[in-house]
């Protein structure tokens, strides 16, 4: 059973490719290569509200231009980004949560609605979908950090299909255009 305090931060609605799912991407879309990737992906439309997954306080609310998944040109970090530090301690889940909290990163948006220092429920519009920084598409980048660390990488995050509710990603027909 998964922990109820958490929420999708935006409704999928569109097909999930597989080089939106976090892990390894056996053929990078650009690179062509495999490659690791921290975060889970959610194709949306611009200016799709964005929702914290769980209460918290929001650490920053910057552009971010730093490569995040290596150094590689056309990577331009995580764009407009908005991070999070969960207060909340999962019960069934804990083994994969430090005590202390985590940071979850809300990237590639288009509008950022809140400041460093805000506290935020799930019923709170932190931010709205874009495209922003090394992105192809409009969607958020989700990434959930086992601790409130800076570092990135497959080692430092959750898989979010581990946390968040059960949907049938399968189920989803509707493809961007």
């Amino acid at each position: 059973m998964k922990d109820s305090k958490y929420i999708w931060p935006i409704k999928p609605k569109y097909k999930v490719a597989e080089h939106d799912k976090w892990g390894i991407r056996k053929n990078h879309y650009v690179l062509f290569k495999e490659r690791a990737h921290s975060g889970f992906d959610i194709t949306a439309d611009i200016g799709t509200e964005v929702h914290p997954i769980t209460s918290g306080t929001v650490l920053l609310a910057e552009f971010d231009g730093t490569t995040t998944e290596g150094f590689d040109a056309f990577n331009d970090g995580y764009g407009i980004k908005i991070a999070s530090k969960s207060f909340f301690t999962m019960c069934f889940i804990v083994a994969l949560l430090n005590d202390d909290g985590r940071r979850v990163v809300y990237g590639h948006l288009r509008e950022i609605l809140v400041k460093p220092g805000d506290k935020v429920t799930t019923t709170d519009i932190i931010g709205k979908t874009g495209s922003s920084g090394g992105s192809r598409v409009p969607h958020l980048h989700l990434e959930i950090r086992k601790s409130n660390t800076e570092e990135t990488g497959l080692a430092y995050t959750i898989d979010p299909l581990e946390l968040l509710p059960d949907i049938d990603l399968n189920s989803l027909t509707e493809e961007f255009t």
